[in-house]
Formats: structure tokens, C-alpha cells, sequence
């Protein structure tokens, strides 16, 4: 370890020294010892990893297929100039090992599928959903309804549809819990896995898509207008030359730096909350704008 000399303990001893005051000693060792899959390590899921990592978590499960790009490093923390080209779990990987040496970091450069989605959940107590397609989502969610792990997930609602910082918790612990599949509506859900194939999922995909881009349009004519913020969707013909006429009245949400990075520090305060089964962890001083809105978990057992 480069500059420092120090045993596993006292690493841990040190890391949490700012935050004696905000967990117990059992509570620590309950974080210590929980194993994470994060789904999805790049914009919210990457900072996720981080947060989780530096509050103490060791063993985590990273899963993502792609790789760096420039166009990431608005947002993206494991994302820098050195690591453009290279897969996201390897840089993710190398970069939580520098935060921990000690972590035990096992990753899936192939990502999450339905061939593998079960070897993935049945492994972890805790994930962190942050993919985004179908095919990833909804084998992710069976198998963790089978083997009661809870998924922390991003969650839409309108006019806010996009804003990160809300979280729908699946807690397939409680086996009254549909999955996010059943959710959603997919007619995917009627089938065994295996005769699922791709074209379903992408179907699927497009028909979310083509939903959002109708919001977009309805947005764009409405009083909501100034809410609209902006997701990873294919905008809508036209899109981009509404919004440079009309940008005044918009705010940049999931793509923009500071919107990711307070998503992805909302997720890892959801799982630490579920690994100590704590209702909340109240961080302050903090401060709020007086208009804003604190982020939020929706509980799908709050919504049947």
C-alpha cells in the first residue's frame, strides 16, 4: 500500500473515525460484512460504489458491460482522461482499491443477463439497480424475488419523471412483493425466463421510450415546462432545438454532474439503511434550498 503502513484493522479503525458518531459499533460490522451488487457502474452506480465503499462496505459486486467514453466524464467518477477505453468495472474496481486495499471487489465485464443473473443475486444481500434496458432489469428482479435480496432502483414520476434522487425500493424480503416486471406492466412477465427473448426485452425498451418522448412533448406545451429534466432517452424530434430556445425554463437533471452524485449518495444511504435496518440517517448540518424537494423512497409496499 503506497504511502501508508497500515493492518486491515486499523484501516478500519481510521475509516471510521469521522462517523463514530453516526453508527454503533455492531452497526459497522453489520456494514463491514454486507455484500452489494451494483448493476450498472456508471453515473449513479459508480458514485453509489464509492459512497458504499468509504462508509465501510467490502465486499462489492460490480456488473456493467461497457466502457469509458468521453462523453461520461461529465458525470462519471470512475471516469477520467486515463481510464477512457477501459471497461467500467476495471476502472471502478481500481479505483475503490485504492480508497480500500482491503475490499474484496468481484466484477462482471459481461454484465447481467438472464443466463447469469442468478449466480449474480444469489450472492449478494443487497443491489443497487442502476442499468438501464429491460433485458438487465427484469432477470436482475425475478431472481432476487426467488431469493429474497431487496433492489434499490431509480423510480419516475410526472412531471419529475426523470430527477434521480427517488428511489423505488423492491424489499423481496417481504414475499408479497411484485416485481418490477409485474410493475411495469411487460408482457414479458407471463412468460418463464428462458422463453424470453431478446426482441421481447428490446420491445419493451422502446415502448418506455416512446412513452417518455410523448411526456417530452406534452411537457413541452404545458405549465410543467420548467420541471422537464432531461434523461438518457431519445429525445423526440426536434428536441434539441425546442430546448436551446427554451433552456431558460428547463433544469439539466440525470445528466448533469451534481444531479448524478446526489442520486448516487441517495442509493448508498438507502442500502446502509437497509443494512442496519434503520428508518433514516439524518446527515447535517445540511442545508435546503426552501423550494427543493428532499429525495425520497418509494416502497412498493406503500403503492399497492
Amino acid at each position: 500500500m503506497s504511502g501508508v503502513n497500515i493492518t486491515e484493522e486499523e484501516y478500519y479503525e481510521m475509516l471510521w473515525f469521522r462517523s463514530s458518531m453516526v453508527f454503533t459499533d455492531a452497526e459497522k460490522e453489520l456494514i463491514r460484512n454486507a455484500r452489494v451488487a451494483v448493476v450498472g457502474v456508471g453515473g449513479t452506480g459508480g458514485i453509489a460504489s464509492e459512497q458504499l465503499v468509504r462508509s465501510g462496505v467490502s465486499n462489492l459486486t460490480l456488473v456493467d458491460p461497457d466502457i469509458f467514453e468521453m462523453t461520461n466524464i461529465n458525470r462519471q467518477h470512475f471516469c477520467t482522461v486515463s481510464a477512457i477505453g477501459k471497461k467500467k468495472v476495471d476502472a471502478g474496481k481500481e479505483r475503490l482499491l485504492e480508497v480500500n486495499p482491503f475490499a474484496k471487489i468481484t466484477t462482471y465485464p459481461e454484465g447481467i443477463d438472464k443466463y447469469n443473473a442468478e449466480e449474480i443475486v444469489k450472492n449478494v444481500d443487497i443491489i443497487i439497480d442502476a442499468s438501464d434496458n429491460k433485458a438487465a432489469h427484469y432477470p436482475l428482479h425475478r431472481f432476487a424475488k426467488i431469493h429474497k435480496v431487496p433492489v434499490i432502483s431509480r423510480a419516475h414520476t410526472i412531471p419529475e419523471f426523470t430527477f434521480g434522487a427517488k428511489a423505488n425500493l423492491w424489499d423481496y424480503r417481504d414475499e408479497n412483493i411484485s416485481t418490477r416486471e409485474e410493475d411495469e406492466h411487460s408482457p414479458t412477465a407471463a412468460y418463464p425466463l428462458d422463453e424470453v427473448t431478446d426482441e421481447m426485452f428490446a420491445a419493451k425498451d422502446k415502448q418506455v421510450h416512446d412513452e417518455f418522448n410523448e411526456i417530452y412533448r406534452r411537457l413541452f406545451k404545458s405549465n410543467y415546462a420548467h420541471k422537464l429534466l432531461l434523461s438518457e432517452n431519445t429525445p423526440p424530434e426536434g428536441f434539441f432545438e425546442q430546448y436551446s430556445e427554451g433552456r431558460d425554463k428547463l433544469v439539466q437533471g440525470t445528466n448533469w454532474g451534481p444531479g448524478v452524485t446526489i442520486t448516487g449518495t441517495f442509493f448508498a444511504i438507502v442500502a446502509i439503511n437497509i443494512m442496519i435496518n434503520a428508518k433514516d440517517i439524518f446527515l447535517g448540518p445540511i442545508s435546503i434550498k426552501g423550494n427543493s424537494k428532499f429525495p425520497g423512497i418509494i416502497d412498493q409496499r406503500e403503492i399497492k
